[in-house]
């Protein structure tokens, strides 16, 4: 149950990143897409670790 959890935040995080993604390449000037984009990006980041190590 704690594994789907974190598998969902995880794929939650990429989906945020991948919004805010225009805001980073330069294609749209929205400030409100940053916010998706550097959570995401931490989302991730923090779901990350635990989901490899639970693999092994």
């Amino acid at each position: 149950m704690i594994r789907k959890i974190e598998m969902g935040l995880f794929v939650i995080g990429v989906v945020m990143a991948v919004i805010g993604m225009p805001y980073l390449l330069g294609y749209s000037t929205n400030e409100c897409l940053k916010y998706p984009l550097y959570l995401g990006l931490i989302l991730m980041v923090a779901t990350l670790p635990v989901t490899i190590s639970k693999r092994k």
